[in-house]
């Protein structure tokens, strides 16, 4: 694969990662974009494989990007540089190295995550290079999270994302690291249940981009609402969810096998480094909407943290002119970096 051309965008399996400010309209899809990637298990330990799935986006007709590369970054990024990650993780991408790990081609790929994340990446000291001294640990993200860089592209440009790391937590006293052991769960990937058109004649839009699940007039203006599940604020022991608080000897129904989250706002566990004192939390939802044409009037929407009981949002698109099918994208995305979304037609006619 050729040096990539630019940085296109970047995406996000994490909380670091942003889509760039630019002029034009970044909700509108004109030709083939990587608009969120998904990692699975949404949080993992060093040593633990997770999948990587990428939502691609494009107009009907549009050829998908080609071949798209995967590797894991393993540069660390100096004190000295701004943005989410290391500048050669981008710059260097494509041309291999000590640096990168590499993952695949495709849609989906499946890695291992490094067994020193924690160190290049989290919040254990870096091994000291050669006649020098230790590296400093890298300071969390506003939810105690750490991530491992992904690195995705094809010769349209070059991606962001990346892996939460489960690394435990740091600086706090024995007491409030024992209780964080206990009862932190992983994140679980959030998912959108449904999306209605709530204005005019309501409906459920039906999912997929084989068929239209809506219609809706030329040029009408229109509300659109989506819902995640309602996650419980407190553990409740055989709901089925192995949530903050619950482990396999508190709750061995809900955690002993196949522990399961909740695909909404959860409540977690997070180490708040003014009182060194380990809090509930619960997590903010974002939604990003996109689309083949319209206009939205809000590229994001959703629910911060104190409003984090409600399980919805709402947007408004105005549909185009033109009569024919509307493809639209809706990501959702947690505090702690899970990711979801839902593909959509609308017809216009």
């Amino acid at each position: 694969m050729k040096r990539p051309r630019s940085l296109a965008f970047a995406v996000a399996v994490c909380a670091f990662a942003c889509v760039p400010k630019l002029a034009d309209d970044q909700a509108l899809v004109r030709g083939p974009r990587v608009l969120a990637v998904r990692a699975t298990p949404a949080e993992a330990k060093p040593g633990l494989a997770v999948t990587l799935t990428a939502l691609v986006a494009a107009p009907a007709g549009s050829a998908s990007p080609d071949g798209l590369e995967w590797a894991m970054c393993l540069a660390r990024k100096p004190l000295t540089e701004l943005g989410p990650v290391a500048e050669e993780c981008v710059e260097r991408f494509g041309q291999g190295g000590e640096d990168f790990l590499r993952l695949g081609r495709g849609p989906v790929v499946t890695g291992t995550v490094p067994a020193d994340a924690c160190r290049r990446f989290g919040p254990l000291a870096p091994p000291a290079a050669a006649g020098g001294v230790a590296g400093r640990p890298v300071d969390p993200d506003l939810s105690g999270g750490y991530h491992q860089p992904i690195v995705l592209g094809s010769e349209a440009g070059t991606a962001l994302a990346s892996v939460r790391l489960a690394c435990g937590v740091v600086g706090v006293p024995n007491a409030e690291s024992i209780r964080y052991g206990q009862g932190y769960r992983p994140n679980e990937n959030p998912e959108i249940e449904r999306v209605e058109i709530v204005s005019g004649d309501p409906r459920v839009i039906a999912p997929g981009l084989e068929s239209p699940g809506a219609k809706v007039p030329p040029s009408a203006r229109v509300e659109l609402r989506v819902s995640w599940a309602a996650c419980p604020r407190e553990p409740v022991c055989g709901d089925g969810l192995c949530t903050a608080g619950e482990n396999q000897k508190s709750c061995a129904a809900d955690c002993r096998d196949e522990p399961r989250g909740c695909t909404g706002a959860e409540t977690y566990l997070w180490a708040n480094p003014a009182t060194r004192n380990v809090e509930a939390r619960r997590e903010g939802v974002r939604v990003s909407w996109f689309s083949t044409a319209g206009v939205f009037a809000e590229e994001q929407t959703g629910r911060v943290e104190e409003d984090a009981d409600g399980t919805d949002t709402s947007n408004e698109w105005t549909a185009p002119s033109e009569r024919g099918p509307v493809r639209m994208w809706i990501v959702i995305r947690d505090d702690r970096g899970g990711v979801g979304w839902r593909e959509l037609v609308v017809e216009v006619e």
